[in-house]
């Protein structure tokens, strides 16, 4: 269940920002690249491109590039390209799409609003679980 405010601003052909509900900030942008479009990706790695298409999810966490199949690039060109990008739809296509949306109440939040806690297995990083403000228990980083 999304709720109005939840929905995404456009920033871009095939890009929204999602603002938090906690704060007002900017929970995430997220973009649909074409292969051999550059996204920066911050440092050390600044301006990159791939090869496929993908997914760049920015400012929740730092910035991620996520591959994906036609398929599913598709859907996310669509949902971006709507007239209110849905942070819920986005999670059905792939939840490594809106880790910032947490689906039991509807709403966006910036990593700061997450109380995170890493999990590690045998020693070694397993995923990041995180607490919305409303008390939600989500995995945000795998």
């Amino acid at each position: 269940m999304t709720t109005p405010g939840s929905l995404g601003q456009h920033t871009g052909q095939s890009a929204a920002s999602f603002r938090c509900a906690a704060c007002g900030e900017i929970a995430a942008v997220v973009r649909a690249l074409p292969a051999g479009c550059a996204a920066d990706m911050g440092p050390p790695l600044g301006p990159q491109s791939q090869r496929r298409d993908g997914i760049v999810v920015d400012y929740f966490g730092g910035t991620a590039w996520k591959f994906t199949d036609v398929t599913a690039y598709q859907a996310v060109c669509g949902i971006l390209s709507g007239e209110a990008p849905d942070p819920a739809a986005l999670r059905q296509v792939d939840w490594e799409l809106a880790p910032f949306y947490c689906p039991n109440c509807g709403q966006n939040y910036c990593r700061a609003h997450w109380r995170t806690y890493v999990l590690f297995d045998d020693g070694f990083y397993d995923c990041t679980m995180g607490r919305c403000p409303r008390g939600h228990e989500h995995m945000i980083d795998d």
